[in-house]
């Protein structure tokens, strides 16, 4: 989708069902400096080049490597035919963020609550239970993002814009419409229904109270 997308789904919003309004491209990398700058250069590349909105950011302890990524930014860019798109959009929605160490890179990650969150480490599973908030997780160096984009097999219909702190990635759920089913016993109207009829009483709400104790003054 794009900005043209996301419009048509706010007008229909409340009138049919809706996935989610996504956009615009985000990217987080969380690199330990052993990757190779080019591919990670290339990564937040991948996403730049959506749009000029789009976000692209670094995360490392290596200030050196970060150093290493630029130079490669640099040297990459006018290989791109949307040079001029992915130039804006990191002029200004990107960032490379030398980091006191992996920690605070996972916390600053989970105060952003990316769409696509590389974690470019040798050891990716040591620190996925820091990371709790990203629409998608790429694991190790080789996982690149556009994988997820194209044929690695999970939904590429992402929460953005922060909402990966509150919400998922699309999923098979969200076509599934489902219903609450309640029964209680004789007995269980006993015990539930002086429970519902003490809290509808407090909110003032006597009808709700009398349904629940008709019930259970009927045993």
């Amino acid at each position: 989708g794009n900005a043209y997308v996301a419009a048509a789904k706010r007008r229909v919003f409340g009138t049919c069902g809706i996935d989610m309004i996504a956009g615009p491209s985000e990217i987080l990398v969380i690199c330990d400096g052993q990757t190779n700058p080019d591919w990670v250069a290339m990564d937040l590349f991948s996403q730049a080049e959506h749009d000029e909105l789009a976000q692209a950011i670094l995360l490392s302890p290596d200030a050196a490597f970060i150093e290493a990524v630029a130079a490669s930014a640099d040297k990459l860019l006018a290989q791109m035919p949307r040079k001029d798109i992915i130039k804006t959009a990191l002029e200004n929605r990107g960032a490379l963020i030398h980091v006191a160490d992996m920690d605070e890179a996972c916390a600053i990650s989970n105060r952003i609550a990316p769409e696509h969150l590389e974690l470019s480490v040798s050891e990716p599973q040591v620190w996925l239970p820091k990371l709790r908030h990203a629409g998608a997780i790429f694991m190790g160096r080789y996982t690149s993002e556009s994988l997820g984009d194209y044929c690695a097999g999970p939904n590429h219909v992402l929460p953005t814009s922060g909402t990966a702190r509150f919400s998922s990635p699309l999923g098979v759920y969200d076509f599934q419409k489902r219903s609450s089913l309640i029964q209680v016993s004789a007995a269980g109207a006993q015990k539930l229904g002086a429970i519902a009829s003490t809290l509808a009483f407090g909110e003032g709400l006597q009808a709700h109270a009398q349904s629940a104790l008709y019930r259970k003054n009927s045993a």
